[in-house]
């Protein structure tokens, strides 16, 4: 049975500075043998997913971006995260292989990138608002059928941390909601909390985190404290019966 398979990326806060390090870790490097580990063992995929948070706070690294995901060869989807620069990701990202948000059609599945991004945001946390979910329910009714996935940056369900969940998706309890009305989505995976998740829940899709490509933040601390897990990525298998097979692949013994 042939699936669709998806990589996902998150959380790569790439700098300006090629050799820049972010509390430690230094993020060009640990993305490239991100990249570089799944070229070796799950490439081709269908598609790139990178789910927020893919510089610092630096437009000038969307360059970086473009010279690393631009020569795989496949569609690139991207949802921006707290720390991007939306504007300008979107006049240095807005043509092929890069999709920002919308819509991916592969079939028979429909692949939903939100974006949780909002200008009036305090402190990074994330929000949908009335029009995007209006506009996902819209989507879900016209695709009733057909098996969907979501991806966004934020997560909608707490996360057992104090200042994780202070930063989540603000409406994520209507997101799950909605969710739950629409049993065809069959799951939902982020980023944001550098750590790894993957649960299941009777009515819902499931539901999944994604550990950053830089370094990992340690689960179900009160307080933000780096783990000493490696980096890592998802890989994501959309299989034909609208089931799902995925796997977090981590790239132990990385040393910078």
């Amino acid at each position: 049975m042939r699936s669709l398979r998806l990589l996902q990326f998150t959380d790569t806060h790439l700098v300006a500075d090629p050799a820049g390090r972010l509390r430690g870790a230094a993020t060009l490097p640990r993305l490239q043998a991100c990249i570089a580990h799944a070229r070796r063992h799950f490439f081709p995929p269908d598609a790139v997913a990178l789910t927020g948070d893919l510089v610092h706070d630096e437009a000038a690294a969307y360059g970086m971006l473009e010279l690393l995901f631009d020569p795989l060869g496949v569609p690139v989807l991207l949802v921006p995260g707290n720390h991007d620069v939306p504007a300008e990701m979107r006049r240095r990202l807005a043509s092929p292989p890069f999709q920002i948000g919308g819509l991916f059609f592969a079939d028979p599945w429909t692949v939903v990138l939100l974006e949780t991004w909002y200008a009036e945001s305090a402190n990074g946390e994330g929000r949908l608002g009335d029009d995007q979910r209006h506009s996902l329910e819209s989507t879900l009714e016209q695709h009733r059928d057909d098996p969907v996935f979501i991806f966004l940056h934020h997560p909608p369900i707490r996360m057992e941390s104090a200042t994780l969940d202070r930063l989540r998706l603000q409406d994520g309890a209507e997101l799950l909601r909605l969710l739950h009305r629409h049993p065809q989505v069959r799951g939902v995976a982020w980023g944001h909390a550098h750590q790894s998740l993957d649960i299941f829940c009777a009515g819902y899709p499931r539901l999944m985190c994604t550990p950053a490509t830089c370094m990992q933040f340690r689960p179900r601390c009160d307080e933000f404290v780096v783990d000493d897990r490696p980096p890592g990525y998802r890989v994501i298998d959309l299989r034909q019966d609208g089931s799902i097979a995925t796997e977090v692949v981590w790239l132990e013994g990385y040393r910078d």
